[in-house]
């Protein structure tokens, strides 16, 4: 069975929007991975602020 003409631009058009949305997540990805190392250091800091806070508090409850 042969394709039609609409039926090969649909399956192309179909397979150009796979390759495009495949090419922004890979955009959105890195622009991801690129913040997230930028802030990866004040989570760290607010991370170890929250331990020492938690530490004092149960320390003072005691």
């Amino acid at each position: 069975m042969n394709k039609t003409t609409q039926q090969e631009e649909a399956t192309r058009f179909s397979l150009d929007y796979l390759h495009y949305f495949l090419q922004q997540e890979g955009i959105v990805e890195r622009m991801v991975d690129r913040k997230f190392s930028q802030l990866e250091p004040q989570i760290d800091q607010l991370i170890e602020q929250k331990i020492i806070q938690h530490m004092q508090n149960l320390s003072n409850n005691k």
